[in-house]
């Protein structure tokens, strides 16, 4: 079994006991030693009849492997499936983008339009399904914004997916115009009978193995070398469980995935079923919706929007049920909530369920935490959470945030200081395909809080700053911690999964604005390279 010695740079362990390090070394999938280069040159010399590659790190940096704690893997793997509608600035060139597009499509089969965001546009401006139908274009044609939780659908789609037939949806699940009929905007649930239909004409088994491979290492170019996996699959957004556990049998799965499903299994298994490639971590659950989409639940109207205060999909009786019955099966639980009235339910059922049962092994994951009022953080650190944060999102939402929330709340959004003081344990993520898949933009993020240039981000409180050895926690130690992974990985350690990245340059010493810009030079999993190459070691299978 061959070693791998890298030295010359430094070494960020991400572990407290000893920080920083000269040296490493690797033989298979663990590290056996970490320490000065002399204290590890001498752990290569005892393995006798061992053959030791030595890595010459040229002053730059390895830290442990990035995990992104919450991200919608599989909906980023098959983005490539549908029209990618992310970079439209306009609505007349989105209208034309999706005519160009149905030229290659034939007749009848479904378009779907993924990530569109009107919040970007030069001219913000409303879809509805007059809109599409205008383009007289033979397809059912649903576009999903950039936020899953929205979407805006022509007639021929509403029709294929029976909503023209249901009139007792609720003003929760569809928008109607002032005569009672449809508009085509569908929130939440409601769209899944349309979203079920494209997934059966395009997502065959072949091309979702495929294109998770694809995704997995697009991810660890970025220093990725594990992801919560979060499945909303009524949301059209689930997890393709066999094509991860298919890559990983072949050796071909570049991540490691830790998968959350937005329904318990209906046969008994809990928390940690699996292996370290791929484990069933537990239930995902919605509160509500996003402040995009008018769809977060809040205590207070919308301020573009007077007559909404967002969606809360559970009554408390609801949330309780199924809460307990997670807990009674060792089940962890992550619970997204963007809206004040979101996160004051979820605090107030999580209470309720505390006392009546005893406090789980795990904590529950609370996503999100977007609009959180001082007094609602002083009861979260109360209780067995950890705080799932995305620190990326504090600088995409400063165009809508302002909009949907007016000046009041502001003072209520992603404070990530005083959260992180509680002593809660707080994971990054990325929220991918909301965000790009890149941690290093979501340490940037939270550290610098700025514009891309460097100027503050005015509708943020600028105190709420990590800094930059609590940004790299949050993306590396902490979230195997959430997930009851903290003693084999996370860290630079002996005995650890030899999960790791060298990145270019030094964090610590470089100026805050380069942080968005760090790239990855190689990324390691499991002992193997997911991304760079070295002569005679080892790689990921790459079926691609």
């Amino acid at each position: 079994m061959e070693q791998l010695l890298v030295y010359g740079g430094k070494v960020w362990t991400g572990d407290s006991d000893k920080p920083f390090a000269e040296a490493l070394l690797v033989e298979g999938n663990r590290f056996i030693a970490v320490g000065t280069l002399e204290e590890v040159r001498n752990a290569a010399k005892k393995a006798e009849n061992k053959k030791t590659t030595e890595l010459h790190l040229n002053g730059n940096l390895v830290m442990p492997g990035i995990s992104d704690a919450h991200f919608h893997f599989t909906a980023f793997a098959k983005q490539n499936l549908y029209l990618d509608l992310q970079d439209i600035r306009s609505l007349d060139e989105l209208l034309e983008t999706i005519k160009n597009y149905a030229r290659q499509v034939p007749a009848g089969s479904w378009i779907r339009g993924v990530r569109y965001n009107e919040m970007n546009w030069e001219k913000p401006e409303k879809l509805s399904r007059s809109v599409l139908d205008s383009l007289n274009l033979p397809h059912p044609v649903i576009l999903s914004r950039y936020c899953g939780h929205a979407h805006v659908a022509n007639t021929w789609a509403l029709e294929k997916g029976g909503l023209l037939q249901s009139p007792n949806l609720s003003s929760d699940e569809v928008e109607r115009d002032s005569s009672g009929q449809l508009t085509g905007n569908i929130f939440e649930r409601a769209a899944m009978p349309l979203l079920r239909r494209v997934e059966e004409e395009y997502e065959t088994p072949e091309k979702m193995q495929k294109g998770v491979a694809e995704a997995g290492f697009i991810v660890a170019k970025t220093g990725t070398t594990s992801v919560h996996a979060s499945d909303a699959r009524s949301y059209g957004l689930g997890e393709d469980i066999f094509a991860f556990q298919g890559l990983a049998e072949e050796g071909a799965l570049p991540i490691r995935v830790n998968t959350y499903h937005d329904a318990l299994p209906n046969f008994t298994f809990r928390t940690g079923f699996g292996d370290t490639w791929v484990r069933y971590g537990g239930l995902k659950v919605f509160l509500d919706g996003s402040l995009g989409g008018h769809t977060a639940a809040l205590l207070s109207p919308y301020s573009d929007k007077a007559d909404e205060k967002g969606i809360l999909l559970y009554s408390d009786d609801e949330l309780y049920n199924l809460l307990y019955d997670a807990a009674s099966r060792s089940i962890q639980v992550q619970i997204h909530m963007i809206g004040d009235a979101a996160i004051e339910q979820g605090i107030r059922v999580v209470k309720r369920l505390l006392s009546n049962i005893e406090k789980p092994a795990l904590p529950f994951r609370f996503n999100h935490l977007i609009v959180c009022h001082p007094e609602q953080i002083e009861e979260l650190k109360t209780l067995p959470i950890v705080a799932d944060i995305q620190p990326t999102q504090s600088y995409t939402d400063r165009v809508m945030a302002p909009s949907r929330l007016g000046s009041d709340r502001l003072p209520y959004l992603y404070n990530f200081r005083t959260l992180y003081e509680t002593g809660l344990l707080l994971t990054g993520s990325s929220d991918c395909p909301m965000e790009l898949p890149n941690s290093w933009l979501g340490i940037w993020a939270a550290v610098a809080r700025s514009e891309m240039d460097g100027t503050p981000l005015s509708y943020l409180n600028p105190d709420e700053t990590l800094t930059l050895e609590q940004a790299l926690r949050i993306y590396t130690v902490n979230p195997p911690e959430a997930a009851g992974m903290g003693h084999i990985l996370g860290k630079i350690k002996e005995g650890y999964l030899a999960d790791f990245t060298i990145i270019d340059g030094d964090p610590f010493t470089m100026p805050v604005q380069q942080l968005k810009d760090t790239e990855s030079l190689y990324t390691f999993v499991d002992g193997k390279l997911s991304y760079g190459n070295i002569e005679n070691w080892p790689h990921i299978k790459d079926i691609r």
